[in-house]
């Protein structure tokens, strides 16, 4: 199993599509997110030229232009959706071989909604705040955008503990989630 191909270590993930039990390796891991992001770069560039190419110098940001932002927006959110699975999947996975709990990731995405959802509250209460004719509509938001602060600061701190398990090497041979991604000839792949 170790000796793949960089094209099959990062298509593993999307055969293992809903798969949180087990272990993942580093290189599977590592080679489905450098996909991931190449496919996105391509897909942003491609959108980006595609709306770019509608706008002339006498037309500027035309209607058609904003119009055609919303198919490939659309397209980026299916594409999003459609490897989120993976994506957690595989990092529950690199985490297990680590010998740590998938709820590494688990409690990120919670933070994560739990900021999101703070972020849609302080704006909107700033907005409500500049629609109702408020002196000052930023302050409305204030107690709640400085707790979003705080929890994104906290968010990033967790994302580098998060990089840095996804970084260190899995456990040698066996361990509570699974067998060892490498396969039982461990020590050949490392000698």
């Amino acid at each position: 199993m170790g000796n793949k191909s960089p094209i099959g270590w990062a298509l593993e993930p999307l055969r293992k599509y809903a798969t949180f039990s087990g272990r993942a390796s580093r290189a599977e891991f590592w080679w489905f997110f450098l996909f991931v992001v190449i496919l996105y770069f391509v897909f942003t560039f491609v959108m980006m030229g595609a709306v770019g190419g509608m706008a002339t110098p006498a037309t500027h940001a035309s209607l058609g232009m904003i119009g055609a932002l919303g198919p490939a927006g659309l397209f980026m959110i299916l594409f999003w959706l459609a490897l989120i699975i993976p994506m957690i999947a595989v990092s529950v996975r690199r985490i297990h071989d680590t010998n740590r709990s998938g709820w590494w990731v688990g409690v990120f995405y919670l933070l994560y909604l739990l900021y999101f959802v703070m972020l849609i509250g302080a704006m909107g209460s700033a907005i409500g705040a500049g629609m109702s004719g408020a002196a000052e509509p930023a302050a409305a938001a204030g107690p709640t955008a400085a707790v979003t602060g705080v929890l994104g600061i906290v968010m990033m701190i967790y994302g580098i503990v998060l990089l840095i398990f996804y970084v260190l090497p899995g456990t040698r041979g066996a361990n509570r989630y699974g067998p060892d991604p490498y396969g039982a000839d461990v020590e050949q792949v490392f000698a």
